[in-house]
């Protein structure tokens, strides 16, 4: 059978940097083929190539050659590639909020998509239009269609681009990591709703993701990529069973150890808890007039004991960042308790510098933590001062705070935009941990972070609180990291919690009905639950 695509050394040179080196995949008809690899290591770029939309300055080498359905691409040639892209070709990209133009509702997007067709008279895309909402299986497709895109959530958004790249019925689609920002239940929808999708209309999908779950879950066939190179192909079930290469076995060992978490903290249950939350509520302020606050919280109540990792499991909007910003006094609560170390604090306009020192927050988004105008050494000396801790010494502190994270004393004299994104958020940890806090609030800190970079950043906790003894309020909507960083986890839905327990018993015996479709939702891909010798992520770590 002849391949819808067919790739032979592609070379992608940018401002003298090979970004894509010597690639070579095919794709057949029905075909699922997923490019497995962390940032910068070309997935994106090779997307860009077959569809024609490479940035200014990206040089694709001579010697390539790029084929659909048999005849040659000229991805620089957009009067070429313009008849092939929206219709033999679509590609649905990461951040669907960022691809929809707010100012124009569902219906006047799928419109836009469908004149470029050639489908001219209004009744016939009127019909087209609910046609493909329902085939992305959204509910209520004319109610879909009068909407704006801020009106939906993230999987409602990804449905709808979805659907305007289906307008043509393409041969073949490419996914740029469409799950990668959504929670665990709608990114298993997501990957279902691809899948039914390519079975009924018989194209060839490129799945891109840094997720071997979520490609174990969809992909016939890999293509893991390292620094530009495919460094191992073949078909899914045998790349995860015995993979050759050693960064493959290490991606394969990462989720491995994902599912055999490490023994829970010792808690002394008996002494007073670093945090006890009873009836918090917090309403957020009425957006217009005569209408009502939106109530983010329900009357949460929760403990976390010295030493202990509570984790704080829910969707986008359960209410799992607000209530970390309440324990810390960064928000005022509308009703309930909070007591840090014993002191209430629910009623505080601020918290004290004492307080300030034993309990740290860290972010999901370090560059936006990290103040880019300041060096590394100038953003972590900025709390100390802030604390009153700052003095002779001061230089030797930081190097030995980045050493803990396993950074070294020259990143010091770096700026933000200089370090990687595990690097940054390492640098935040250091920072968190300077005051030597008793208790560390960890909000969403590796969700924008690759598998393997997640996993060295969890197993560095790890081995820091084993170190140092601080308890851990660890938030987060990935079920296989919050199980393995957490002795206990706290279910959020809709600003409640509803249900909390051991770790183990959570994730293995839900009791909610919720908890149950949460865990449901987690990728069970079968081949990657035995045992690996050989690679240690927390050895790297």
């Amino acid at each position: 059978m002849r391949p819808i695509l067919d790739i032979t050394d592609l070379d992608i040179t940018i401002a003298g940097r090979r970004v894509v080196r010597e690639l070579c995949f095919a794709i057949a008809p029905g075909e699922t083929m997923a490019l497995i690899g962390e940032s910068g290591s070309g997935k994106s770029m090779t997307a860009a190539a077959i569809m024609g939309l490479l940035p200014p300055g990206a040089v694709i080498a001579d010697h390539a050659r790029l084929r659909f359905d048999g005849e040659l691409l000229k991805p620089d040639d957009d009067v070429a590639m313009r008849p092939l892209r929206g219709r033999a070709m679509s590609m649905v990209f990461q951040d669907p909020m960022s691809s929809l133009n707010p100012f124009m509702t569902v219906a006047g997007q799928i419109d836009e998509a469908l004149c470029r067709l050639g489908m001219g008279d209004g009744r016939q895309r009127g019909a087209r239009r609910l046609e493909l909402l329902s085939m992305v299986e959204l509910p209520d497709p004319a109610e879909i269609a009068r909407r704006y895109p801020h009106e939906l959530s993230g999987g409602q958004q990804q449905r709808v681009m979805l659907a305007m790249a289906l307008a043509a019925e393409p041969r073949l689609l490419i996914a740029d990591e469409p799950t990668s920002a959504l929670d665990a239940t709608v990114q298993a929808e997501i990957l279902t709703l691809l899948r039914n999708l390519q079975r009924k209309l018989g194209n060839a999908l490129l799945f891109i993701t840094h997720d071997l779950a979520a490609a174990a879950e969809l992909a016939h066939r890999i293509v893991v990529m390292q620094a530009g190179r495919a460094v191992e192909r073949g078909p899914t079930a045998v790349i995860l069973r015995d993979p050759q290469e050693d960064y493959t076995r290490k991606l394969v060992s990462t989720r491995r150890m994902l599912a055999t978490p490490p023994q829970a903290s010792p808690v002394a249950h008996a002494v007073e808890p670093v945090l006890r939350i009873e009836g918090l509520v917090h309403d957020y302020p009425a957006r217009r007039l005569f209408s009502r606050p939106f109530r983010s919280l329900h009357g949460v109540s929760l403990t976390i004991g010295p030493g202990e990792t509570l984790g704080i499991l829910g969707e986008s909007g359960s209410g799992k960042s607000t209530l970390a910003r309440l324990a810390i006094g960064l928000a005022r609560a509308g009703g309930g308790e909070i007591s840090l170390f014993g002191t209430p604090i629910a009623r505080l306009e601020r918290l004290g510098r004492a307080l300030r020192r034993r309990c740290q927050i860290i972010f999901q988004n370090p560059y936006g933590a990290l103040n880019p105008r300041l060096t590394i050494e100038a953003a972590m000396r900025e709390p100390l001062e802030l604390l009153g801790l700052s003095g002779q010494g001061e230089r030797a502190r930081l190097e030995a705070a980045l050493g803990d994270v396993g950074l070294s004393g020259e990143h010091l004299g770096r700026y933000p935009h200089q370090l990687s994104g595990g690097q940054r958020q390492r640098v935040c940890i250091a920072r968190a941990l300077l005051s030597e806090p008793d208790l560390l609030i960890c909000d969403e800190i590796v969700s924008a972070l690759d598998a393997t970079v997640q996993m060295q950043v969890i197993a560095m906790l790890k081995v820091l609180q084993a170190k140092r003894g601080f308890a851990m309020m660890f938030v987060g909507h990935d079920i296989e990291i919050v199980r393995w960083v957490s002795d206990r986890i706290a279910v959020m839905h809709r600003g409640r919690i509803v249900e909390q327990g051991p770790a183990a018993a959570i994730v293995e015996e839900p009791t909610n009905p919720y908890t149950q479709r949460l865990m449901a939702a987690m990728p069970q891909p079968h081949d990657m639950t035995s045992t690996m010798a050989g690679i240690s992520v927390l050895e790297s770590a």
